[in-house]
């Protein structure tokens, strides 16, 4: 394999990165856009912006751990696919994917915009569609309370996409419920400072908390005949909610907290609203349940 000085001066090299030819052509970039999406990277030895460019844009694949492919074409070097895809001018980017040209792109641009554009193709390929597969697998196992099965696919789903957000918060809410708060705050430590704030991580961290601070099993059948006995008790319904939530009852708890809430909205100083909150922020703000609750909760305090 050649290579281009330009393109990967100072840089590790990657199996993700590949000098394409006219007799390889077929093979790195038809044949394995099959597989994946492939960056067909046009440049040349005497393009200055390609000289900070390359590096650039390989620097964002390797990034991507698999999930993309960049094939470099020396326009010099191989005239006829400069022609035949007419390039014109360097740096010039084709995207392909299942063997034909998805998408092209002229000049150079900046990081934040190639990774955004890697994350679009890259969930079009059969890799990408894998990871969604398994994390909507890995989704439903864990609403069906098969936690230790879920734990397996999100780390599954995590072998393909260790930086997947969705995955991380999965993993440890299948510690958590399992019992196991130690092994999903070791999983939250070592979630990067960038993605703290990802609304799928904020969410198991709010699952964590709650399912800490939650009464035992056994205090929860005590919480159910206490209400059952004193419906008008709002003390024994809110511990009852934050028993119910990490038990896995999500909508039990959402309710009691907005029966107490519909009765007397400023009961222990809004209490009842924040614990609310907090289980809106374990669901994510976009659950169907959270949605539905707020919606409810709105026409309550606003009536």
């Amino acid at each position: 394999m050649t290579s281009l000085p330009s393109a990967a001066q100072g840089l590790p090299s990657s199996p993700y990165v590949k000098d394409v030819t006219v007799q390889n052509f077929m093979a790195e970039v038809i044949q394995a856009s099959l597989q994946l999406p492939v960056f067909v990277y046009f440049t040349a030895a005497w393009c200055g912006p390609c000289k900070q460019y390359g590096p650039l844009l390989e620097k964002v694949v390797a990034a991507a751990k698999g999930r993309v492919k960049l094939a470099r074409v020396d326009i010099d070097k191989n005239p006829q696919l400069a022609q035949q895809f007419r390039i014109q001018s360097v740096p010039m980017v084709y995207v392909f994917l299942q063997g034909q040209p998805l998408d092209g792109f002229a000049g150079a641009m900046p990081e934040s915009q190639l990774k955004q554009i890697i994350d679009q193709v890259a969930g079009a390929g059969p890799e990408g569609e894998a990871v969604e597969a398994g994390l909507e697998g890995a989704a439903l196992l864990l609403e069906q309370g098969q936690a230790e099965e879920a734990e397996l696919a999100y780390k599954s789903v995590l072998a393909v996409d260790e930086e997947n957000t969705e995955a991380i918060a999965g993993l440890m809410k299948s510690f958590v419920a399992q019992g196991e708060f130690a092994k999903a705050e070791k999983v939250l430590a070592d979630v990067p400072e960038a993605k703290q704030a990802a609304e799928a991580i904020v969410a198991a961290k709010a699952a964590l908390a709650l399912a800490k601070n939650a009464p035992q099993a056994a205090d929860l059948a005590r919480l159910e005949k206490a209400v059952a006995a004193s419906p008008k008790d709002d003390q024994a319904r809110f511990d009852l909610a934050v028993a119910l939530f990490p038990a896995g009852r999500q909508e039990e708890a959402v309710s009691a907290l907005l029966d107490i809430i519909a009765r007397n909205r400023d009961w222990n100083a809004g209490a009842a609203r924040a614990q609310l909150l907090s289980f809106f922020e374990a669901l994510g703000f976009t659950h169907p349940l959270a949605v539905q609750g707020r919606r409810r909760l709105s026409s309550i305090l606003f009536a």
